[in-house]
């Protein structure tokens, strides 16, 4: 009987806690983009990294999705039924808008689910779509590298790198699992105010993943260095891709 009213006191809190919060607010269109920019020097595609390399990418690519824009408030939670939140395991909860990440438990005002991929070399806006979101402030959005596609990588690279008189080749790519929390990106942005009409742009900076790689350390093969991820190249390109630097968010209302 104990037993039975304590699973009960468990279901009615998951309850308050599901059906608590804000209501959703005004509805709006935006856009949500990508682009590719150099983080702190003069391109995306010829750069010095911090071990004094001078790097000129050929190429280089990322799959990215989903994206989620998130409202001030941490404590915040969007009404979510608990029949659906039981069901679907405590994971993030898709709504056109005001739904919630189970992660964090923050209100989500926009989000983009589908994955796609960057070629970061080209420097345009790659606009993804136009979709509903909710008004309101936003100061975070979180990102994940993709899953996996069917040819495994998240992150290509390749090009050649030159420090003194030693010039080489070089590529590396990242193959992360399935867990979301390994491919999450937390990124930070002081006080966004979306509205219809405006344009959300996550800024992908290349020149920030292979900054602490000591090149020299790579895995020779047939005369091409490849930044296994094993080496201490292909751990800083796997540092690198993932961290916060890496990205920024813009605005355009």
């Amino acid at each position: 009987m104990m037993r039975t009213s304590r699973f009960a006191c468990a279901v009615l809190a998951m309850m308050a806690m599901a059906c608590g919060g804000d209501t959703a607010g005004e509805v709006i269109a935006i856009e949500i983009a990508l682009k590719s920019a150099p983080s702190r020097r003069d391109s995306v595609s010829e750069f010095e990294t911090d071990t004094g390399y001078a790097v000129a990418l050929e190429a280089a690519s990322i799959r990215l999705g989903p994206i989620f824009a998130f409202a001030p408030d941490p404590m915040a939670r969007a009404k979510t039924p608990l029949w659906d939140t039981l069901g679907q395991g405590f994971v993030s909860v898709a709504h056109a808008h005001g739904g919630v990440d189970l992660v964090s438990g923050r209100i989500v005002r926009a989000e983009w689910l589908e994955p796609v991929t960057l070629d970061v070399l080209a420097t345009d806006d790659v606009v993804l779509g136009e979709i509903e979101a909710e008004r309101g402030v936003v100061d975070a959005v979180t990102l994940e590298l993709a899953r996996a596609a069917a040819k495994g990588a998240q992150v290509r690279v390749r090009g050649s790198a030159t420090r003194e008189d030693e010039k080489v080749a070089f590529e590396g790519s990242l193959t992360l699992g399935d867990d979301p929390l390994d491919r999450r990106i937390e990124l930070v942005r002081e006080h966004i105010e979306l509205t219809d009409g405006g344009r959300l742009t996550v800024v992908v900076h290349p020149d920030v993943w292979l900054d602490d790689a000591d090149l020299a350390r790579a895995t020779v093969t047939d005369g091409t260095w490849t930044l296994t991820p094993e080496s201490q190249p292909g751990r800083a390109l796997h540092i690198g891709t993932r961290s916060p630097a890496a990205f920024s968010i813009e605005w355009r209302p």
